[in-house]
């Protein structure tokens, strides 16, 4: 009807500061200090400042509950081989931007979670084994995992959440092996494809039990089992 719309919209950008530390900026070598370090970073920091802490090569014994900032851990490996190495359930549950867990072993004794995520959660190059459940998102999470083992659990990989933010629907060169359930897919926050390239397979009792039919992409995934056990739906 030839009325003209004018649509202005109004950007502004705001700094983000970008904090690293690393052991020489406080003790972590035991998970009461790391706890106390976390809070002081918590008392000093920003609420949207990226959060990197490089972790020495050593054994956390105990939970450690990331709910006041969003904090990216790298762990490390030391010069006989020991890596990073959590014993104990980590959480990550603080909702601005997404936590990250490089490089790190999580390693349980047949009980509990090994990381429980409510929030946006990545894994890469990570060890998850010994767990009643290893990884798994509750409440609005997504969680991703590339270059990851998860083995010995009896549920690897878990997703019952309800959100509707995807982090990263790729989920590259992981190995499951030896769990009961290798991934189970309860709740899927989106219909989004996942796609697990690279990824390999064997010895699960449940390579993928696909129990809300989320849609999958398996045609480079490996599954090295002789006549492999699938669940619900497994989308192969």
């Amino acid at each position: 009807n030839r009325d003209v719309i004018r649509l202005r919209q109004l950007h502004r950008l705001e700094a983000v500061a970008t904090r690293k530390y690393t052991a020489q900026d406080g003790p972590m070598n035991t998970i009461e200090e790391l706890r106390a370090f976390v809070d002081e970073i918590t008392a000093t920091t920003g609420e949207h400042d990226l959060i990197y802490i490089d972790l020495p090569p050593v054994t956390y014994a105990g939970e450690l509950n990331l709910d006041a900032r969003c904090i990216k851990l790298n762990g490390s490996t030391g010069t006989n081989g020991e890596r990073t190495t959590f014993t104990g359930s980590v959480k990550a549950a603080y909702p601005f931007g997404y936590h990250e867990f490089k490089n790190i072993d999580f390693i349980g004794s047949g009980e509990g979670v090994g990381i429980s995520a409510s929030v946006q959660t990545q894994l890469t190059n990570c060890r998850v084994s010994g767990w009643e459940t290893g990884y798994q998102a509750v409440s609005e999470a997504w969680i991703d995992a590339d270059q990851t083992i998860f083995e010995n659990n009896a549920v690897g990989l878990h997703f019952n959440s309800s959100g509707t933010t995807v982090l990263d629907q790729l989920y590259m060169d992981n190995v499951f092996q030896n769990n009961h359930t290798a991934v189970l897919l309860q709740s899927v926050p989106t219909d989004v494809m996942l796609i697990f390239s690279g990824t390999r397979f064997a010895g699960n009792d449940v390579d993928i039990d696909n129990r809300c039919n989320q849609a999958l992409d398996l045609s480079e995934a490996v599954f090295e089992s002789e006549s492999p056990s699938e669940g619900t739906e497994t989308g192969r």
